[in-house]
């Protein structure tokens, strides 16, 4: 909560912006007509700005000149998008944010000095709100920065008792932060500042129960905390995406809480997101976006499966009504391409001719007929700077693995090049220890069946030989391979016992 409240401080008074303070004023006119009144004591600006926080930018809305000497009037033929703003000088100096939500037609005054005691609000309770936050968190902030500075000075001077006494007030304060904003909260519940404060609640995980044997059950905090991670945001308001709450958020936990999670885990959280942005258009879209271009572009092991996913649960099922009939046609053509060849499923076998034995081609090796534990399936093209550079780096490793004879992994390799004579002039130079094959016959169109045509080369996937399943579709560093497939055997041996 301290962190709460430090960080939405620092969002509504800017760098340097004006504090917000309420003073009775009569009430405005009923009319729907959008008019926000800007009264910016000794202001020369003959031009500001009006920006509103969509995920971690600020994205211009509007711009006015001045009515008179520091008065500017926005007065759009359209509302706005409620949502948190802010109003920008001509040198980019903030001098306030507020909340623009459906009444949109009230007066702020201030001015450029950011005295608390200088602004005055009509017609906008919920703006009141936002001043009620900020005049309590700098009152708070000034007696943390006190207490923080005597207790420094207590345990400087060795006085060990005050110094407790100066934290059990600090702590004291929090809690009574805490009050003051659950209380907030409480009385406008619907308004989207309380929304805004109730997204930045820290989740309150409880004590992990023991198992029937006795022992404490050491999954269930982690997964308690990514299953109510989400509890206090209330992700079908799309007057959210216009705060600057969400986009932090969502990148914390699709990025840090469930960064080490497998597919199927992630898959299942996405789906929770989804289903409750679902109700609201705007929100639902922004996440299955964000979601989608996350999991796609994504490096990590595995994500490309969360995409698959995401993919064939909601672009493939009709319910983007935003998306023409090209753009899915390409998403389902990008899951066609991906999905055989997503971690756990059957490697395609290929039967492929082998230079290595007969210039008649008539030596024909399966990528399912090697007997090492695990075979890596490499797609490479002789003229590929990075492949030669790559596949030198492999047959290092391979040489020292067999003379420690502890070579676990068979190579069936893929040249992707239409000149067979320069790609058997590549092989007799290089001198390759593995089973290289290619050329234009096969039993399947290999650089389909994985996708080549997309992804080029190099390309690596390695395969468990007894399964037939494909262990790795991404393109490893050569010196990891042997760690990788130590690190799979340990997890194989996790999940038998599990």
């Amino acid at each position: 909560m301290k962190k709460s409240i430090v960080v939405l401080l620092m969002i509504l008074l800017g760098m340097g912006g004006g504090l917000l303070h309420a003073q009775k004023g009569k009430k405005g006119n009923d009319t729907p007509k959008t008019e926000l009144r800007f009264l910016v004591k000794d202001a020369s600006d003959s031009i500001v700005y009006l920006a509103v926080h969509f995920r971690d930018k600020l994205i211009l809305k509007d711009s006015v000149a001045p009515a008179a000497p520091g008065k500017y009037v926005f007065a759009p033929a359209t509302p706005y998008q409620e949502g948190l703003y802010m109003l920008v000088g001509q040198n980019k100096r903030p001098y306030l944010n507020f909340i623009i939500e459906k009444n949109q037609n009230f007066s702020i005054t201030c001015d450029t000095s950011g005295d608390v005691r200088n602004v005055i609000i009509v017609n906008s309770p919920e703006n009141v709100e936002v001043l009620k936050f900020q005049q309590k968190s700098v009152e708070s902030q000034k007696k943390a920065i006190e207490l923080r500075n005597n207790r420094a000075e207590a345990k400087k001077k060795g006085n060990e008792e005050l110094a407790a006494t100066y934290a059990k007030q600090m702590d004291d304060l929090n809690k009574e932060m805490e009050t003051f904003i659950e209380a907030l909260i409480a009385a406008n519940p619907d308004y989207l500042f309380s929304k805004m404060q109730r997204a930045y609640k820290a989740i309150h995980v409880p004590d992990p129960p023991k198992k029937e044997d006795g022992t404490i059950d050491s999954n269930f905090q982690a997964i308690y905390y990514r299953t109510h991670y989400w509890d206090y945001v209330e992700l079908g308001d799309g007057r959210l995406l216009y705060t600057p709450v969400l986009e932090p958020k969502i990148n914390d936990y699709f990025t840090k809480v469930l960064y080490y999670q497998e597919a199927d885990t992630i898959a299942k959280y996405v789906d929770m997101v989804l289903d409750r942005s679902a109700k609201d258009s705007v929100s639902y879209r922004f996440f299955l976006e964000w979601l989608s271009y996350k999991f796609e572009s994504s490096k990590v092991i595995g994500h490309d499966a969360v995409f698959v996913h995401i993919v064939k649960n909601n672009q493939m099922q009709n319910k983007c009504k935003w998306m023409d009939e090209d753009l899915v046609r390409k998403y389902e053509k990008r899951v066609k391409n991906l999905e055989p060849i997503l971690i756990g499923k059957t490697a395609v076998e290929m039967i492929i001719p082998d230079t290595a034995q007969s210039d008649d081609f008539n030596r024909w090796y399966s990528s399912y007929s090697l007997t090492k534990p695990y075979v890596i399936i490499w797609f490479y093209d002789p003229d590929c700077p990075t492949c030669n550079k790559e596949s030198a780096k492999l047959k290092i490793l391979y040489d020292s693995l067999e003379t420690a004879g502890v070579r676990n992994f068979d190579v069936y390799a893929i040249a992707a090049d239409k000149d067979l004579d320069r790609w058997k002039k590549y092989l007799k130079e290089k001198k390759f220890p593995w089973i290289n094959v290619g050329g234009m016959k096969a039993n399947v169109d290999y650089m389909s069946a994985y996708n080549i045509y997309e992804t080029g080369t190099p390309s690596m996937f390695i395969m468990e030989n007894k399964t037939k399943k494909i262990i790795l579709n991404k393109r490893i560093d050569m010196n990891n391979i042997p760690q990788f497939l130590q690190q799979y055997e340990r997890m194989q041996k996790l999940k038998k016992k599990l």
